[in-house]
């Protein structure tokens, strides 16, 4: 059991932190013709396009985007410091926004505000890094490290097959630094993820656990699914209890284009060869039979906002049965997603069909880097807040919200500018968007 676990934040209001400091963010004001209408401005949309493996994220390849050096430029300054910028093709004028608290500090009441953070950030962050996690998120989510493919032991299995030949030999090494960040700091955790058909090995479902042997029956399979569920949990709730308060059982099992008739996923899917169509429901059986209480139990999936009828029918054995906890919504999204009715409105039907709702990768890329798109970008990240502010206040059952990276020089959607802060780490009006600023329109 470890003791040193702090669920109190403590220190995170530091004096010349970015939480505590006047934001100052050049609004621009684009001379005639020099830029087009936000309204003509097209961005990338991820969410219906599907997801496949990557060394950063389970995300797909993101389109590169030019960037134009005339977007508006973000920056923190104490409130004596007040500046108008000038380029070539605009003038800007500087607007002071003083916010005395961080998200997380900001949402209290309405639900948790997390960060997706790779491990060289949590083993090696400066400074800057570490003031701007710790003033907004009290929740963290690892990119990789907690994934089938960091945890499995391959050698380990391989060495006395006899004894592991159902019950997979894990190891946690890969995950101990965003262990003790997240308890050094008193940060919860979402664990991403226990079942996929991606960043799982293909050997861990073979007879002798090599990358090229028979895969093994479904009874073999679900006998280690079973086991390496039971080890994964088993080991949070003994040596870290309360640390996970929410599990991605399951992730990305229903996709059309790549799924069977019924809308199973079925290719390049190893769940699926071993296991059988009912892979993702046999994770759930599992996952209830030893996860402790206060771990939420949730089915994670992209452009959940296409296939919320999909989503809702193929779990509806396993909410019957008390064995799912909520919907995961992974909101990789563009600043020409409809947030407001289509976004907005999946939120509510998962809620309504007794769900509980956590966003869980959210991000929101561009196709340029340009002015108009910077303030649509700001004002669609206050659609969307303001909306799960105001449902949350209307009962609805949304209790976490989690940003797919720190910022715009660490995302897997590289070219797109997709997060609250840019590439040198500073807020963007997306950032006062979040924190629903007065002076940014809450419109589309």
């Amino acid at each position: 059991m470890n003791g040193g676990m702090r669920v109190k934040r403590e220190g995170i209001m530091r004096k010349g932190t970015m939480a505590v400091a006047a934001i100052t963010i050049a609004a621009a004001l684009v001379m005639s013709g020099c830029a087009a209408d936000a309204d003509t401005q097209n961005g990338i949309t991820t969410e219906a396009a599907g997801e496949t493996q990557t060394s950063t994220h389970e995300g797909t390849s993101s389109q590169e985007a030019a960037t134009q050096d005339t977007a508006s430029q973000v920056q923190t300054t104490t409130q004596e410091q007040k500046e108008t910028q000038t380029t070539t093709t605009t003038e800007t004028t500087a607007q002071t926004y003083e916010f005395e608290q961080g998200l997380y500090e900001f949402y209290k009441d309405d639900f948790m505000v997390g960060v997706a953070l790779p491990g060289s950030i949590v083993k090696n962050e400066g400074k800057k890094l570490r003031a701007t996690i710790l003033d907004n998120f009290n929740s963290m989510t690892c990119e990789n490290e907690m994934k089938p493919d960091a945890l499995l032991d391959k050698a380990a299995c391989q060495a006395n097959l006899e004894e592991t030949y159902t019950n997979p030999v894990v190891k946690f090494d890969s995950c101990a630094p965003a262990i003790k960040f997240a308890l050094d700091n008193g940060i919860k955790i979402r664990l991403h993820t226990l079942v996929w058909h991606s960043q799982t090995p293909n050997w861990f479902f073979t007879e002798d656990y090599t990358d090229n042997g028979a895969l093994v029956s479904r009874d073999v399979m679900l006998a280690r699914m079973e086991n390496y569920i039971k080890t994964v949990l088993t080991y949070f709730d003994e040596n870290y209890p309360e640390l996970i308060y929410a599990v991605d059982v399951c992730n990305e099992a229903f996709d059309t284009g790549d799924g069977d008739e019924d809308g199973i996923r079925m290719k390049k899917n190893k769940w699926y060869d071993t296991v059988g169509a009912d892979y993702y429901y046999q994770a759930f059986v599992f996952a209830r039979k030893y996860a402790p209480d206060y771990m939420k139990l949730f089915y994670n999936d992209y452009g959940c906002m296409y296939k919320v009828d999909s989503i809702l029918t193929h779990l509806a054995q396993a909410k019957e049965e008390g064995l799912i906890d909520g919907i995961g919504m992974q909101s990789h999204l563009s600043i020409t997603d409809d947030i407001h009715f289509k976004y907005l409105g999946a939120v509510k039907k998962f809620c309504e069909a007794g769900y509980e709702v956590q966003i869980t990768e959210l991000d929101m890329g561009m196709d340029e880097k340009t002015d108009s798109n910077i303030k649509t970008q700001g004002r669609k990240y206050k659609v969307l807040f303001s909306g799960l502010k105001e449902l949350r206040e209307e009962g609805y059952n949304i209790t976490s919200v989690t940003v797919w990276g720190i910022n715009d020089k660490n995302t897997w959607r590289s070219g797109e500018y997709p997060l609250l802060f840019d590439e040198k780490n500073e807020p963007k009006p997306a950032y006062a968007g979040a924190m629903l600023y007065d002076k940014i329109p809450a419109v589309e």
